[in-house]
């Protein structure tokens, strides 16, 4: 007897995240959403706090059939946090967030997901927030790590411990996002290597090239772009201002673009004032098609801390355009090929991150040798399996899971 694709259950996913702000992570997360097979899979979405950034921007970019549900709707569990995040949570807000309310929040908001669950073969926690509320769950759940492994280790132990025990007790796979994370992970954590995989975030890069071509509010002189959520604890605009302002004084024509939002604005555009370049820098905001602006730009700077897989730098070779970066742990040197699809420059060094921009805008066979590599690289790097390769972790687990059961229902 045969049996036709309808006649089989689809697996039944669902995947959480903590917010929907305007970064990466969650860029990352509705193309994975978009490539998984609805053949094969029926999906859901749990959000635990509701944002602006959900209902103007990724709400229509979900796909439709994704149920999405907010755990904490309501203002008393979420309104504080939000104004934390923004940093205007003054010191009553702060008890409030931080003492009065996690007693009630955390039981009521494991109890809302569990019931929800109940209806899921397996959880993906894509942001590895989700274990801190509600510890094991009857089914099986992956865990998503998307900054550096590495990172932690140097001056971050007490995250570290927490990263540790996460992955020992509470989830049954963790994926990392590129090889060198996968290296660390497993050497960090031994006692949980067998967790550990590797995929490549989802990226339809056919997409973002349809969409580089759009017309958007971009400076019309030559400009030098940089993208990203303004957040100086992890992307360092501080040293990339630094770097621009040293150019400025050697006579570059190019402006200086900063394409994102966040909580640290204020204070880089009260930096680039005192490093008197202000009249220099355009600070674009926030912008739903950022590849339209990395693709008229002359170079695109990046200039993080720490990161996972920076989806940005992938945009950038995408779309054709000459990149230079940090060679921050992790993902920019094996996104940029050891620096042959891109420049490396070390972390916070402002005068080497002024040179690259220098030489990137300004050598025009190096420009000519980074692009014709990037367009090879980008092609090579496996993008296109992930949903494949994600289905593979999802039936493993879910088959594993499996074997109790029928055990039981034999017995």
């Amino acid at each position: 007897m045969t049996h036709s694709i309808s006649d089989v259950r689809k697996q039944r996913i669902l995947f959480h995240l903590t917010h929907f702000l305007h970064g990466g992570i969650e860029t990352s997360l509705v193309s994975l959403l978009s490539s998984l097979d609805r053949s094969r899979f029926e999906i859901g979405l749990t959000l635990t706090y509701p944002t602006d950034a959900l209902e103007s921007h990724f709400r229509e970019l979900l796909p439709a059939d994704v149920k999405v549900h907010v755990l904490a709707p309501e203002p008393w569990l979420s309104r504080c946090r939000q104004l934390k995040k923004a940093r205007k949570l003054g010191p009553l807000g702060k008890v409030y967030e931080e003492l009065l309310l996690p007693p009630v929040r955390k039981p009521l908001l494991n109890r809302r997901f569990r019931r929800i669950v109940g209806d899921y073969d397996i959880v993906v926690d894509y942001d590895m927030s989700l274990s801190r509320l509600t510890g094991r769950l009857p089914v099986p759940m992956i865990g998503y790590q998307h900054f550096s492994v590495a990172h932690l280790a140097r001056g971050h132990r007490r995250k570290l411990r927490k990263l540790r025990r996460q992955c020992r007790e509470h989830y049954d796979a963790v994926v990392t996002l590129n090889d060198s994370m996968l290296r660390d992970a497993r050497a960090l954590i031994p006692e949980a290597a067998d967790k550990f995989v590797r995929l490549y975030n989802a990226i339809d890069l056919d997409s973002i090239r349809t969409r580089a071509l759009a017309s958007v509010d971009a400076p019309t002189q030559p400009f030098i772009v940089s993208v990203g959520r303004l957040e100086e604890s992890q992307k360092d605009f501080t040293t990339l201002l630094r770097a621009y302002a040293q150019l400025v004084k050697d006579g570059i024509e190019e402006r200086l673009v900063l394409v994102g939002d966040g909580a640290s604005r204020a204070q880089l555009e009260a930096l680039a004032a005192s490093l008197g370049i202000a009249d220099r820098v355009t600070f674009a905001g926030f912008q739903p098609n950022p590849y339209a602006w990395i693709r008229r730009a002359r170079l695109m700077a990046f200039s993080s801390k720490m990161e996972g897989l920076p989806n940005v730098l992938l945009e950038a070779l995408a779309v054709g355009q000459v990149v230079v970066s940090t060679d921050c742990p992790t993902g920019p040197r094996e996104i940029l090929d050891e620096g042959r699809a891109g420049l490396l420059v070390p972390v916070g060094d402002v005068q080497g991150l002024a040179g690259a921009i220098r030489r990137g805008l300004q050598d025009a066979p190096l420009r000519e040798a980074l692009l014709a590599h990037a367009a090879r690289h980008i092609e090579q790097m496996g993008f296109g399996p992930t949903a494949l390769e994600f289905s593979v972790v999802v039936d493993r687990l879910t088959a594993a899971a499996a074997l109790p059961a029928a055990a039981a229902a034999t017995a």
